[in-house]
């Protein structure tokens, strides 16, 4: 512990504000994580920013582009059976992993094989390791032979039935290729001492203070010209929780990049429409995309949990649906920086997707009409209670005032987050914010939060329906992309009218950049790929 705190205390002096300079000329690239990092072993990246750092240290068989669309990473290419139970990777002959002394031989490395591969995936469904991230495989691979190395450069993954997303899922950092050598060699400390094959090997890491990576010099990518990838020679992360201290680090030049706003700032940084005030454009670029993340109001469905409640009659759940008007509520509460709500559950930009059916609409009129049917005016409202965590006061205040206005009296009951997340999860409130991410970008990732026999997370609804559930078992396992596409529309024609939710506004990733800094990459998911940023000297 002493060794690796005077390591540390040595890089922030050696790179500190008055070595500015010298940073700069060895091509740092600054960012923070507000939320921290949990862990570096991938396995347990189940984190934003567990997830930013381990793209950037460890690679996976594919990837996705800024496109969203895959790639070869370490797989050169593959094959699917005809069954669609078995994939066959043929792996590159090029690759090694980071130097680092678990490597007990002259040149602290080696190659990258199948059996790498195969050591990794068996790993993360090891009940004894415990990952998070075991779900992406478990129930989908071959209990008796999940994989079989065919030689040291092609491997075979069998699963029990055909998985349509399965390729996508690949790209997730949970499915991160590392040695044995550095798990055997490290123990419960692998989590702080990563090995892997990226563009960036691990250098040093002051858990809630700050993070250092350095450049592979062997990383096996190079750009379009022969240059090998990544062009930046040092990365620095910092962990302030505090997102006004952030913006201000940011504004004095202390980071490279920001990716997101506190509120107190947003009207200073952003005009209307969602773009950068003129005075800050001429210094800044602002790089906005969609990410498929849905904040929406859930609303509890089983029926022996919500006796007495109006939530429980299908037309009153639509009445609160036709009640709120998410264009409003983009355009004042968001100021642009997302998107409305307004077709159903699976956000805008999701790859195979059908959006052409009608969403759910602002009709007040509409609303009273339905509450009236059922007794309920201004004078004898329909009494519900709304449960969000503190963060989230405005948005509150927005939708209780919208309600109030067509005949409900919301009651705000307000929580830490993560006692909100636990009283959700167990089914002891009815009517709550949530958000779902897409954790690859297939809409089946998002409409398995309404498929019956999975549990909460991610059904926090408990939404239980015959009809769905056949559907979206036929599009787990279907490759027909027409087929998966118009049941995908007939899911969410489902969830318009039954309303189990009520989807609020779908995000867009944003990210500022001074006009130096070239070569952000980004995607539908979020990701951060630091291969190709640039410093351009001013």
């Amino acid at each position: 512990m002493l060794r690796s705190l005077y390591t540390f205390l040595i890089l922030i002096c050696f790179y500190a504000c008055d070595n500015q300079k010298k940073m700069n000329e060895r091509s740092v690239f600054r960012f923070n994580i507000s939320s921290g990092v949990s862990s570096l072993d991938p396995a347990f990246a189940k984190d934003m920013g567990t997830t930013w750092i381990s793209g950037n240290i460890y690679d996976c068989l594919l990837m996705l582009d800024s496109q969203t669309q895959l790639k070869p990473m370490l797989a050169t290419h593959y094959e699917i059976s005809n069954d669609g139970k078995s994939y066959t990777f043929y792996l590159r002959n090029d690759v090694f992993f980071h130097k680092n002394t678990c490597f007990k031989n002259h040149s602290q490395t080696k190659k990258m094989t199948a059996w790498d591969v195969e050591y990794s995936l068996k790993r993360l469904i090891d009940p004894k390791v415990a990952a998070p991230g075991s779900w992406v495989l478990n129930d989908k691979v071959d209990t008796l032979k999940p994989f079989e190395v065919l030689d040291s450069f092609t491997i075979r993954i069998h699963l029990i039935k055909p998985c349509a997303p399965f390729l996508n899922i690949l790209t997730m950092p949970y499915c991160s290729v590392i040695p044995k050598e550095a798990v055997d060699f490290y123990g419960s400390k692998f989590r702080r001492n990563p090995v892997g094959t990226g563009p960036y090997h691990f250098k040093d890491w002051e858990e809630g203070t700050a993070l250092f990576l350095f450049k592979n010099p062997n990383y096996f990518m190079k750009d379009k010209n022969g240059i090998r990838l990544p062009y930046i020679d040092f990365i620095k992360v910092t962990f302030n929780e505090q997102k006004k201290m952030e913006f201000l680090a940011f504004m004095n030049n202390d980071l490279d990049m920001i990716k997101d706003i506190d509120n107190s700032f947003l009207y200073d940084v952003f005009d209307k429409k969602g773009n950068l005030k003129k005075s800050l454009s001429k210094k800044y670029n602002l790089y906005k995309q969609t990410y498929l993340n849905t904040e929406y109001l859930a609303i509890l469905q089983d029926t022996n949990l919500i006796k007495n409640n109006p939530l429980s009659n299908k037309e009153i759940r639509q009445a609160l649906n036709m009640s709120i008007h998410r264009k409003e509520l983009v355009n004042n509460l968001k100021n642009g920086l997302v998107l409305e709500a307004n077709k159903g559950f699976v956000p805008v930009g999701m790859p195979n997707f059908d959006t052409s059916f009608a969403g759910f609409t602002y009709n007040p009129q509409k609303a009273k009409v339905i509450l009236k049917k059922y007794g309920y005016d201004k004078n004898r409202p329909a009494k519900i209670q709304l449960h969000i965590n503190n963060t989230y006061i405005d948005l509150a205040e927005f939708i209780i005032y919208q309600l109030n206005e067509v005949g409900f009296e919301v009651d705000l009951k307000l929580h830490p987050a993560e006692m909100m997340m636990q009283l959700a999860k167990e089914g002891k409130i009815s009517f709550f914010r949530r958000s779902w991410t897409a954790d690859y970008p297939d809409a089946e990732s998002h409409l398995a939060c309404f498929y019956s026999k999975n549990g909460a997370p991610p059904n926090y609804t408990r939404f239980n329906n015959t009809s769905y559930d056949l559907l979206y078992e036929a599009v787990l396992t279907s490759s027909d992309s027409n087929l998966r596409k118009a049941n995908f529309k007939k899911m969410e024609q489902i969830l318009i009218d039954e309303s189990p939710i009520v989807p609020l506004f779908y995000d867009q990733s944003i990210r500022i950049v001074p006009k130096n800094i070239k070569g952000i990459q980004q995607n539908a998911i979020h990701h951060l790929d630091l291969r190709f940023v640039q410093k351009i000297p001013n």
